[in-house]
């Protein structure tokens, strides 16, 4: 008898320890579009699609799935929640063709990552060009949703932009196309941090987004400027905004927001970096968790 409870014993610690504790640790997985393109993500909880909630986390510019690693430690243990990662083409352990990286692309990519795994609706949570890429998703494919706005990228194209700004726009989006790719990057990566940033973050920053491969960097930025992604029409979905004035916020940014959303939670930081996702993981986890069980009314 007791060799038996012994033998169960250890084998309740063998599963333990295959138990995931952290998102790197978690099993990868593929689906391929386009024929031949890999997309690489990782899921867990599977189960938990069918009668609860599924999170999906795109990632941002030059970044991976890795940047989530604090949303995978707040929520793995959460029984009726299921977690997705995706990396999106052309960066991370996905596949980096010379293909146009649009959004169409993008949130092709999404969509069948979510096929493949017969997810309907999701909360899309989506940091920097994580933003536009969600908000295509569900805008372009069948799936339905909330929206989690991390820092997200936009351009302001509603009749109202003057020539400068204009400009300026097409300057950045053409920044990406030279030689000097990666020392634009590089630069590009020190505007992102606040005052009270942690030295983590940025050397997590520092670490992949430089290695963004040139031609993928210049075609998303390339695409992404572009008039025709930014339509003004507002969306029906229920949505979180959590933005940082260290981003060159518009004066105005919560009324662009509201107009563009009428179901809204809006917050705006002062002294946190672009990565609010990891720099204030408590604060962030704590308002997603309460988005996800229903709380979108508009915060003054």
């Amino acid at each position: 008898m007791k060799r038996i409870v012994l033998h169960l014993f250890v084998l309740l610690l063998v599963g333990c320890g295959l138990q995931p504790r952290t998102l790197s640790e978690a099993r990868s997985e593929y689906v391929s579009i386009d024929d031949s393109i890999k997309v690489h993500y990782k899921i867990w909880n599977r189960s938990a699609d069918s009668g609860g909630k599924t999170l999906c986390f795109v990632h941002g510019f030059g970044c991976d799935m890795n940047t989530w690693e604090k949303q995978f430690e707040a929520f793995r243990d959460e029984e009726n929640v299921c977690l997705l990662f995706i990396d999106l083409p052309g960066y991370g352990r996905s596949d980096k063709p010379h293909v146009e990286y649009t959004l169409d692309f993008f949130a092709h990519a999404v969509d069948e990552v979510l096929n493949a795994n017969a997810i309907q609706s999701a909360i899309f949570i989506g940091h920097s060009l994580g933003t536009p890429v969600c908000r295509h998703t569900l805008t372009t494919t069948a799936h339905q949703g909330k929206l989690v706005d991390v820092d997200g990228v936009y351009c302001f194209y509603d009749g109202t932009e003057t020539p400068e700004y204009v400009a300026a726009v097409e300057d950045f989006g053409h920044a990406f196309d030279g030689h000097d790719c990666r020392a634009v990057i590089t630069g590009f990566v020190s505007s992102l941090s606040g005052k009270d940033t942690p030295q983590w973050v940025t050397d997590y920053a520092m670490s992949v987004m430089p290695a963004t491969p040139q031609y993928v960097a210049s075609s998303t930025m390339r695409h992404l400027i572009e008039r025709k992604w930014w339509h003004n029409v507002p969306m029906p979905n229920a949505v979180m905004v959590i933005c940082t004035q260290n981003s060159g916020l518009d004066p105005d940014n919560k009324g662009r927001m509201q107009r563009l959303y009428p179901h809204l939670d809006y917050t705006e930081l002062t002294s946190c970096g672009h990565f609010i996702h990891m720099e204030q993981p408590t604060m962030f986890n704590e308002k997603l968790k309460a988005f996800m069980e229903g709380g979108e009314k508009i915060r003054n």
